[in-house]
């Protein structure tokens, strides 16, 4: 079996196993938007497809992207810095909900962007990694939709203010 299924593989046993400890803990949670029980819920079985569907759609742009720079495929999957920031990044955010502290939380939430005046942190393996942290807490299904947020605005800080900063700069000398 190649990395890329055994990945894929790997995602929905962590997710399947997250839902069977919530299943035995009291039920499968089910979350609503804006915390309203009066919209539609969104329960975490909807994991079982999202995140072992991210985990393929994230691996098969890595593969692509990575032909085309010429990296092997050791470095793609087992040491790439913004999965494991991404990873880090949605761990502490589901910790700091869980823990109750909004305070520090709605000011955190934020750090993607001040990164983005530096980083690319638009990139689809720092979604992956953001919403595989933050599936314990929030599910399968809110981590993708925050972190897609999250990197669309990360995306246009980099192209206009990064970009626009080294382009203005370029053009500044003789």
């Amino acid at each position: 079996m190649n990395k890329k299924l055994q990945a894929v593989f790997g995602a929905a046993l962590f997710t399947l196993a997250l839902i069977l400890l919530e299943h035995y803990n009291g039920g499968v949670v089910t979350h609503y938007p804006l915390a309203d029980d009066s919209l539609p819920g969104i329960t975490n079985w909807w994991g079982m497809l999202t995140i072992p569907s991210l985990t393929w759609i994230v691996l098969t742009i890595i593969e692509k992207r990575d032909r085309k720079d010429g990296s092997n495929e050791t470095r793609r999957y087992s040491r790439n810095p913004y999965l494991l920031a991404g990873l880090i990044f949605g761990l502490s955010v589901g910790l700091l909900w869980e823990f109750r502290l909004e305070e520090i939380l709605q000011y955190y939430i934020m750090l993607p962007w001040a990164l983005a005046l530096f980083l690319r942190v638009y990139l689809p393996e720092s979604l992956l990694g953001f919403a595989l942290g933050m599936l314990y807490t929030f599910g399968g299904v809110l981590p993708i939709g925050i972190g897609l947020i999250l990197q669309i605005v990360g995306f246009l800080i980099y192209l206009i203010i990064h970009k626009g900063t080294l382009w203005v700069f370029s053009k500044g000398k003789p």
